[in-house]
Order: structure tokens, then sequence, then C-alpha cells
């Protein structure tokens, strides 16, 4: 017998590791999806796996021997060949069932391992069995005994790599397990080649014979086999993206799903055309009917008919694919009414908008708030009347009315003659009894569009607004003057006042809110010293001091030129630190010859005149280069509030004043802060616009004395603004009166739920800043913190309140 050299065609050989590596990557990428499958799917991974496992193994070990080089004729026995790869397959299959569990024990690892291991034996020695040859095999146990165990061994490490730690599987695990694995069938079959020797006869020498058919089926096999594990691989990719997405879709429409139902605001779904087709609990409680109730009724029927053109253009808007919020009303199954906020939202798929959702919020509670907010500030408490503030308002609403119209108007000042003597006399209480009554008999006096209001002690004040207003001023002014000589009956007293009033009449007497109310004002007093009990049209010699008002108005205008005018700046601090985090400029006027002259006596006129436009540019100038020269000199950034006018607010080129002007000073415009009034906002599309203008630059926004105006609650949440300043008129009786105590409480929450600050003017006691503390107000101003003082005593303050 002779000894027959051997050999391996090098590209079969690392043909035959790939197969091994890959079809034991394949195993356990399909292996992990075993373990966490249930049901047929389970079953599918654990045969996917097993066979791709065992087939790889087997056709390595297939396709190695495809590779071996003898000189000698070798065929193969089929069956036996078939038998192997059954062998390879069923420890494949006993491998996985034994760690097919979740966080398989340690010995289950082995046990899968020594399966692994004892198959890899197996299917090698049935398929060396299957060789047919001229030629006798013999081999070293022991090597091939201790080969057995490190492919063993390696087997049971790969599987608990894979199947053992309980944390998430990455790719680079299940491949680096498959090297492992793979190598150890690789090396155990060459090991095993290695201990073993082939002889044969010499006359059984036929070298080369069938080398070519070898190789071309080692080549065919190794890469069919590739090619089948490819396919296994890329299917288990595919499926696992596929079912990622799925599990990320599922995910969104069971949050969807969730937020629809449990959602604490009421949801309806729509179709495109406005059928209701789908409700959440909210809805029926909101509502008062049960879901059956709801789907069975048209959206139409709940909807309060005011809102029926609202609700159906922000509807229309919304099909289009256009999200509107909107306020409207509802009708519950009790027939109350329900105010409500609606957010309509487009349902849109894969580009296209295919349903509408409704979020509908309950704000009946919020809209009564605030109406009876609204009437607090705008009403007088004693007799109901509108207030200063609501009249001026509405004066001024007329007044633009009336020149657009060009029509006329007329306001009307009265006052009680004798009332200090019924108050010092009787009493105060009497004296509220008395007021109470002559507002009741002042109503009925007055045409339907005519407004009273109480302006404060015994004065009130009429608006006649409309066509010959002149005419039906001098009506209603006799009536009323009739009806109040007439005997009051209070407490069992019988008391007899008069009436003094004193009408203007627009354009004539006044073109302007100041304008008018002074001249009605002036021939009141007219009346008063004519003998009283009597109305007094306004002329225009009834004022001695007319003269001296045109002279201080020529003055106004030449006071920038000399440099009368300064600024004082009152400090602003955190009511929780007590830091000072801004001031408000603070315009006066120090007349050459009259010396100080108070804001009160001069501002009006300039807004009159317009000269407060000029005046504030140069405020807020001056305000800009003082910020920049405080920072300089080492001061941390302060806020500093500059109060606009009216015509300065509604100048054609504000915006672009503003930023020349913090481009010129350098001035940060973060550390800006414009204070506005709610009267500047009645054209309430142009604020909104100036607003964000000026938010883009990026200022702060506040809006001053809030609470005195009309706009505030009805059009706050559209205009973009920082910052709320309680006036000072709140605070200052907020301690005695409760109405006051319960606006400046209301103003804080409102103000806080809009995610606005909150400045309290006006602070002149330590108890009011208790109080204002213990209502969560951010910032405080007044003279209990600081009188207004000059820029060269910033500097000071500040080193107090550190």
């Amino acid at each position: 017998m002779t000894h027959l050299a051997t050999s391996y065609h090098p590209v079969l050989v690392v043909l035959s590791y790939l197969v091994a590596v890959f079809s034991a990557y394949s195993g356990f990428n399909q292996g992990q999806r075993f373990v966490r499958s249930r049901g047929r799917s389970r079953l599918a991974w654990g045969a996917g796996a097993a066979l791709a496992m065992g087939i790889g193994i087997w056709s390595m070990h297939f396709v190695a021997m495809l590779a071996l080089r003898l000189p000698v004729i070798v065929d193969y026995d089929p069956l036996r060949v078939f038998l192997s790869s059954l062998v390879s397959i069923g420890a494949s299959v006993a491998a996985l069932a034994i760690v097919g569990r979740p966080a398989p024990s340690r010995l289950r690892i082995a046990a899968a391992g020594v399966a692994m291991g004892a198959g890899i034996t197996g299917m090698h020695a049935a398929g060396m069995a299957a060789l047919r040859m001229p030629a006798h095999l013999d081999f070293e146990p022991l090597p091939f005994v201790l080969t057995i165990v490190a492919a063993t061994a390696a087997a049971a490490f790969a599987f608990s790599l894979v199947f053992r730690e309980r944390r998430r599987r990455s790719s680079w695990i299940e491949a680096g397990a498959g090297a492992i694995l793979g190598t150890a069938v690789f090396g155990l079959h060459f090991a095993a080649m290695g201990c073993s020797s082939f002889h044969a006869d010499p006359s059984a020498l036929q070298a080369g014979m069938r080398n070519a058919q070898s190789t071309y089926l080692g080549f065919s096999v190794g890469t069919a086999t590739l090619f089948l594990i490819g396919l296994s691989l890329s299917y288990a990719y595919i499926e696992r993206i596929w079912t990622t997405q799925m599990k990320r879709e599922l995910e969104r429409d069971k949050r969807i799903e969730s937020l629809f139902q449990h959602s604490q605001d009421a949801v309806f779904s729509f179709s495109l055309n406005g059928r209701l087709l789908d409700m959440n609990k909210a809805a029926e409680r909101l509502t008062g009917f049960d879901r059956h109730e709801l789907i069975a009724m048209s959206p139409r029927s709940l909807v309060i008919p005011e809102f029926f053109d609202t609700t159906r253009v922000h509807f229309l808007a919304t099909v289009q694919g256009a999200s509107r919020n909107f306020d409207s009303a509802l009708k519950h199954r009790s027939g109350r009414r329900i105010e409500v906020n609606n957010t309509n939202v487009p349902v849109v798929v894969e580009g296209q908008v295919v349903g509408v959702y409704t979020i509908v919020r309950d704000i009946t509670e919020r809209k009564n708030t605030e109406m009876t907010m609204h009437h607090m500030a705008h009403h007088d408490a004693l007799t109901g009347l509108p207030n200063r503030r609501l009249f001026e308002q509405r004066v001024s609403e007329a007044l633009f009315s009336a020149a657009k119209s060009r029509s006329s108007l007329a306001v009307l000042f009265l006052d009680v003659d004798r009332f200090k003597n019924v108050n010092d006399s009787l009493g105060h209480d009497y004296g509220d009894d008395l007021l109470k009554e002559v507002a009741e008999r002042l109503l009925e006096c007055v045409e339907d569009d005519h407004l009273v209001a109480r302006l404060g002690g015994d004065e009130f004040a009429l608006l006649v607004p409309g066509p010959s207003a002149r005419e039906r001023a001098g009506a209603v002014a006799g009536r009323i003057v009739s009806r109040i000589d007439a005997p009051f009956s209070l407490r069992e007293r019988d008391l007899h006042i008069t009436t003094s009033i004193g009408i203007a009449v627009y354009p004539e007497d006044g073109d302007g809110l100041v304008g008018l109310m002074k001249n009605a004002d002036a021939a009141l007093y007219a009346s008063k010293e004519n003998g009283k009990n009597m109305y007094t049209f306004y002329s225009r010699d009834m004022n001695d001091h007319l003269s001296e008002t045109m002279l201080l108005e020529i003055e106004l205008r030449k006071a920038l030129e000399r440099n009368e005018f300064y600024l004082l700046y009152q400090p602003q601090i955190d009511i929780s630190t007590g830091r000072i985090v801004g001031v408000e400029a603070l315009l006066r006027w120090n007349h050459g010859k009259k010396g100080l002259i108070p804001p009160s006596d001069f501002i009006p006129l300039a807004e009159e005149t317009g000269v407060i436009v000029q005046i504030g540019e140069w405020v807020l100038r001056t305000a800009c280069l003082q910020g920049k020269r405080w920072r300089e000199e080492g001061l941390p950034p302060l806020r500093i509030a500059v109060n606009l006018s009216g015509r300065q607010f509604l100048s054609r080129d504000f915006v672009s004043s503003i930023q020349r002007t913090l481009s010129e000073t350098g001035m940060n415009p973060e550390q800006l802060e414009l204070e506005i009034t709610e009267s500047m906002t009645l054209d309430v599309n142009r604020s909104i616009s100036t607003l964000r203008q000026l938010k883009s630059i990026g200022v702060n926004i506040s809006i001053d004395d809030f609470g005195t105006g009309y706009s505030s609650l009805s059009y706050l949440k559209n205009f973009p603004v920082d910052c709320l300043k309680i006036d000072q008129s709140f605070v200052r009786a907020m301690l005695t009166d409760a109405n006051d105590r319960s606006i400046v409480s209301t103003i804080i929450a409102l103000a806080h739920n809009l995610n606005l600050r909150v400045v309290a003017e006006g602070v002149e006691t330590e108890e009011q800043q208790a109080w204002l503390a213990s209502c969560g107000c951010d910032e405080l101003q007044g003279y209990y913190i600081s009188r207004p003082i000059p820029d060269s005593e910033l500097h000071r303050f500040y080193r107090q309140c550190s």
C-alpha cells in the first residue's frame, strides 16, 4: 500500500469557509426571530434557521471534500451524502430547540453546543463514509477527539453570544457568533482531515482524472448555497424593515387612537362633506348626547345659529388643508349654551386631505370670567354705568365713525350741584344712594343710541352720536335738568338737588377726544358760574386760559430744540429676588421760565397736536443710548421700557424708525420694551401686523394700563406681547376694594395662563407688595420700590438691590 499525497483547491477552500460563516450567521439571525416569535411564524423561523445552519454546515463539508485532491478516482455514495445532510440539519434543529426560549440557562447553552458539536462530528463521519474510492482511510483518534471538543466549546460560546444575554441584539454580535461557529465547523473538518491519511495500491493511482468535475461541482454547490443563504438573509432583512415599519405605524395609530379617546377635550371626526363619523367620550360629556345620538344628528343642529357661517367658513378652509382655531358656541342636550374654542385639523393621508378632526374645548367659565372682568374694568361699581375708561373709548370710536361719515356727535358733562353738602351733612351712604337714583333718572331721559357714564364722584357724561347732534343734545339736556330737579326720596328723606350740564359738539368744538372733553368741561363750569340747574353749549370765549394753552403748545414744539426734556427712570424689580430687572423711562419737561410742567398737562396736548411723534422718537433714542451707556459702565443688561403714543404707534414708518434707532444707538433689541395701550389697538389687523414686525426685530412688547381698554380679552391671544402691566388705579385700591382685588388677581392668572410676564404699577406699601407676591405677580414698580430717579443714581440703586 502506498501513502497518498493530498492537496486542496484554494478557491474551493475559501468558498467552503464563506459558506460555513454565512450559513451560521443566517441561522443565528433567523434563530433570534424564532425565539421572539409566536405561533406559525415561530415554526417558520425555526425551520428556516435550522435549514440555513444545517445545509450550510453540510455544504461547507461537501465543498471542502470536493476541494480535496487525491491521485485516485473519488466518488460519493448519494444516499450517505443525503444522510450526512440530515445529520447536520438534525443537529441544528436540536440545538435551536434547546435554546429556543428567551434567556436560556448556561446548561441549555452547553447542551446546544454539545448537540451542535455532535452533529458536526456525525455529519463529518457520515460524509467521509460516503466516499467511494480505491483507497484506505486511517486517522489518529486523540487529535480528532480534541478537535471535536474544541468545536463543541466554540459552538457553545457562539450560542451564548446570541441567545444568552438579555440585552438587545445587534447584527455585529450575530455576525461575530456566525464567524465563530463557521470557523469551528471549518476548523473541525480540516483538523480531522489533518489527522487522517489515505493509502492505496499503486495500480489504483490515476492522478487528476476527475479534478475538473469536482472543482465544477464544488463551485456549483458552494455558490448555490451562498445564493440561498443570501436570499434567506435578504428576506430576513426585508422582513425586519417591514416589521419595524408596521410596528411604527401601529404605534402611531395607537397613539393617535389613545389621544383621540383619552383627550380631556372633545374630539369630533368629520368626513369631507361634513358628516360626523366618530367622537370620543369627552364629546359625549360636553354635549350631553351619547354616541348613537350624535351620529344620527346633523352637526349643524349642535351649533348656535349665530355661528353657522363662522363654523362653515373654517370647516371649508380646513378641507383645503389649513388648520383653523376659532370660538363658537354649542347647544347642550339640556338646552343651555356652551361657549367653546374649536381647533380644526385636516386629516392628511398620502398628501390628500381625507377628513377633518375638530378639537373642542369648553371655555364657558373662561368666557364668563372674561365678561365679568371686562364689565368690572369698564363699569362703575356703584351705579353699574360705564366708567371713564369705557366712555373715552366709545367717544374715540364715535369720533372715528363720525370722521369717516362726516357726521357729528355731542359730549355732555354734568355733575350734581351741591353734592358735597349731601355727603358732608348726611354721610356717604346717602351720597351713594343719591348717585344711584341720579343714574336711574339719567337712563330714563336718554334715547337708545345715547351712552351714559359715571366719570367719578358726582360727575357723569353722555355721548349723543349721529346727525343733528347739537339739537338732540339740547333736547336730552333739557329733559335731564327737569328730571333731576324733581325731589328725591331717600330713606324717608326728601332731597332737592339740581344739575349743571356742559355740551361740546364735534367737529366745531374739537376734533379729538381730549379737546372735546376739555371743552365740554369748560361749558359745564360756565353753567355753574351762570347759576347752575342749566345746560350750556361750549363757545370759544369760555376758557380764559385758552390762550395760555395755545402758548404752551408753541412752547412744547420748541422744547426739543431747547433741550428742555429729560428722562427719569423708575426701577422695576423681580418680586421673588428683589433684584432690579428693568426700568421705565419717564418723560419730564423743565420749562425755562415756568419750571417743571406735569406730564398730565403737556402729554395730552402733545398727543392732540401731533408733537408727540417727535417727542416719542427723542425719548426712544435717549433711552437706548442710556441703556448702552449703562452696559458700558458695568451694569448688567437691564430692560428699558418706553411708552408709545397712539400717533407714534400708528405712523407709517414706525417700525423702520425703531430699527433705525436701534442700529444707530447700538442698543440690544432684547433690552428694549415698548409699552402700548389698549386704545392703540382699535384697528386689530394693523396692530397685529405692526406688533409682529416689532417682535421680528427682537424687542419686547407690553400692554400698559391693562384692563382699562376693550380689546385685551378679545384679541390678546393674537397679540404677540410679552408682558401685561396692571394699571395703578387697580393696585391702589385693591386692598380695600374687593372688585379691584378681583381684577388684579384675575389679570395675573390670565397672564400666566398665556405665558406672559406681569408687572404691577403704583405699588406704594409693603402690604400691597405682599399681597401681589401671594398672587404670583412677577415684577413690581412704584414709590414703595423707588421713585423715578436720574440715570446717575441707578448704580446706587442697583447696589442696594444686589
